[in-house]
């Protein structure tokens, strides 16, 4: 099985996966509890925190656990649910889904799927009160201006959310020169256990999931420690995967300009993320492509997993171009198992594939 869907999951970790089942006493207790066991927990939790705030240069007291960068995001709207809020079109369903639609102003994007500071600074009136935009988008891997959006709004009277999902570990993240008040992430993108996220906040918020006092009263449930010390452990190792997946995908693009496929690359290559490289195939309808790749033992995707397996056009591309090019388009994203023989095994798929190069046969 070769695996090309990253930007939807990492495959997991198998070392540290081991790591935690030979040390399992250190995750037994609940990091609550008060006997041996429980402080056992709590240490690994709150040694997992400080590593995690120190790769996004953060105070570890602004670091929040959650069960997904998912849960992050709606935490942050629940706060501002009855202000008004600026988004883009192009946000994760996370964000898309759960704000009030009548109090949002969504920036527009231009076909290389980038919103503008110029935009937004039209859009921002007196009665914004949050800014909630992606660091770097799921889709096509855009690294969007949300540093130079961050200098502009520091003295503004507006809370600054960035979803950082696609570039923790792949994009240098500093909260301090982002001047952001919050940020979320998501461990399992980077070969961690699934279900757990962080939110970075520096302001007092009111919890989403309420409960018990756990995190300081802002996160209540049973902290996953698990999730925590993997996500804390994959960090460094993923940093030191860039080179690799730089090299990856730069070698699957000289394999598409050798080859005699009818294709364009949506988005701007040049300011993209390395792991991530979506393509319009103008014969060829996704659904399609994604069953014959399938089948021959190759996983991509359409678009965000969030859509529950979906092979509906991505929300994305239909905002940069229209719904006929998000019905001809596929997303490949590259991870640590990835090799340039898995990618010479899929061109040599491609080529049998009719319609790709645009002929009949």
């Amino acid at each position: 099985m070769i695996y090309f869907d990253y930007a939807a999951t990492s495959i997991k970790r198998k070392e540290i996966l081991k790591d935690i089942f030979e040390n399992m006493e250190d995750f037994d207790g609940n990091p609550d509890s008060l006997h041996a066991l429980g402080r056992a927990g709590k240490k690994v939790l709150e040694d997992s925190r400080v590593k995690i705030a120190k790769s996004i240069n953060a105070n570890p007291n602004h670091i929040i656990f959650t069960s997904s960068a998912s849960e992050a995001n709606n935490t942050i709207l629940s706060n501002f649910k009855d202000d008004f809020v600026i988004t883009s079109k192009i946000e994760h369903d996370s964000i898309l889904n759960t704000v009030n639609n009548e109090k949002t102003i969504f920036l527009d994007v231009d076909e290389d799927g980038y919103f503008s500071l110029d935009n937004l600074k039209e859009k921002l009136t007196d009665d914004v009160k949050l800014v909630s935009l992606m660091f770097v988008n799921n889709e096509i891997g855009a690294i969007e201006p949300v540093y130079e959006i961050g200098e502009f709004l520091k003295d503004k009277n507006v809370f600054f959310h960035v979803d950082c999902v696609q570039a923790y570990s792949h994009v240098d993240i500093d909260v301090e020169k982002l001047h952001c008040n919050s940020i979320s992430l998501s461990g399992h993108k980077i070969g961690g256990i699934n279900s757990f996220g962080v939110l970075y906040c520096n302001q007092k918020i009111k919890p989403f999931i309420k409960g018990g006092e756990q995190e300081k009263d802002r996160r209540a449930g049973t902290s996953f420690t698990m999730g925590a010390y993997s996500m804390a452990k994959s960090f460094p190792k993923a940093i030191g995967e860039r080179e690799k997946i730089k090299e990856l995908k730069s070698y699957f693009v000289k394999k598409l300009k050798e080859s005699n496929f009818l294709y364009e690359i949506n988005g701007n290559l040049e300011n993209s993320t390395d792991h991530i490289l979506n393509l319009y195939f103008p014969k060829v309808k996704n659904e399609l492509l994604l069953t014959y790749l399938d089948m021959n033992g190759i996983c991509i995707s359409v678009g965000s997993a969030c859509r529950a397996g979906s092979v509906e056009g991505s929300n994305v591309i239909k905002n940069m171009y229209d719904e006929d090019r998000a019905r001809h388009s596929v997303r490949f994203s590259f991870g640590f198992t990835n090799t340039k023989e898995d990618i010479d095994y899929t061109f040599e798929v491609l080529k049998k594939l009719r319609g790709i190069d645009g002929k009949e046969r």
